[in-house]
């Protein structure tokens, strides 16, 4: 089979440089990324985390090369309610999505978490006890970081639960497979592209611990990892004070950006926050919608 190398759109690159993908040509091609609605409400830069995979989808160099791409976009609801203790709710996210690709003209589908079980939670407090007996001072660094994180925002409870959090991620990015945690499984032929934040960098040593170790829940695919340049504070996790989409909806975008030019100094997040609402508006003020 033959295999060409494209490169990567600005949005979407490499921790360590521009690389370029090497890809099996003639293939279906899933490019994922993940989103979900915070308790808090859905930031206003929300759709900047989707610009990438369109980017990618779109890139004339996949349609030269007969692929056929799909986004799946990673709805792990079910998952963020329980670990983060909130009420399951009527939400608004996947309707917004879908309204801004469907404009995209790209294919995409959703793929979501299993409904929190006695059988799922048993296969991630499984892994959560390997991350613990974990030897590896490296991980064992890393836990122990995300479980304080869990303990600063829930106590005890939530340093468990980021335990249960960080063995989830696996599963949401196709190195494992159970059905108690994520029901579909994929044909090993596809070729999978994760567009992530460089902030699931540490998660995305724990995915490869845990994989490691317990090769027997492997998907049996071998998704290729990309950081974006775009949500380095992830767009689905709204800030202090940052527009929300009822914001942009009943103010528009000038509004916003200039609410978002006021809060920049607040945090360096602030500041990435409002790159990516001016990567958004950039984004819809150029000819994508129309390729």
């Amino acid at each position: 089979m033959n295999e060409i190398t494209i490169n990567v759109p600005r949005c979407a690159t490499d921790l360590i440089g521009e690389e370029p993908l090497a890809l099996r040509t003639h293939t279906s091609l899933v490019i994922s990324v993940v989103a979900y609605e915070h308790q808090a409400g859905i930031p206003a830069r929300f759709c900047a985390g989707l610009i990438p995979a369109i980017q990618l989808a779109k890139s004339p160099e996949l349609e030269l090369n007969a692929f056929t791409p799909t986004i799946r976009v990673i709805d792990p609801t079910s998952i963020a309610n329980h670990c983060n203790g909130w009420q399951t709710r009527p939400t608004r996210f996947r309707e917004i999505i879908s309204e801004f690709l469907q404009r995209c003209r790209v294919d995409f589908f959703f793929d979501e978490a299993e409904p929190v079980s006695s059988g799922m939670l048993g296969v991630l407090q499984d892994l959560g006890a390997e991350l613990e007996s974990s030897s590896d001072a490296e991980m064992n660094d890393v836990v122990q970081r995300i479980k304080e994180s869990g303990r600063r925002h829930g106590g005890e409870s939530g340093a468990k639960n980021a335990l249960l959090y960080m063995a989830a991620h696996p599963f949401s990015w196709l190195d494992m497979h159970h059905p108690s945690v994520w029901r579909r499984r994929y044909p090993a032929e596809r070729q999978f592209i994760n567009l992530m934040s460089k902030s699931e960098n540490r998660f995305s040593a724990v995915r490869k611990f845990l994989t490691s170790r317990r090769p027997e829940l492997s998907s049996g695919v071998a998704p290729i990892d990309r950081y974006m340049t775009v949500c380095n504070a992830p767009c689905y996790i709204p800030l202090e004070g940052e527009p929300l989409i009822e914001d942009l909806t009943e103010h528009g975008y000038a509004w916003c950006e200039e609410q978002y030019r006021s809060l920049r100094k607040r945090s360096g997040n602030h500041e990435r926050a409002r790159r990516d609402f001016q990567e958004l508006r950039s984004f819809l003020d150029s000819d994508a919608l129309n390729t």
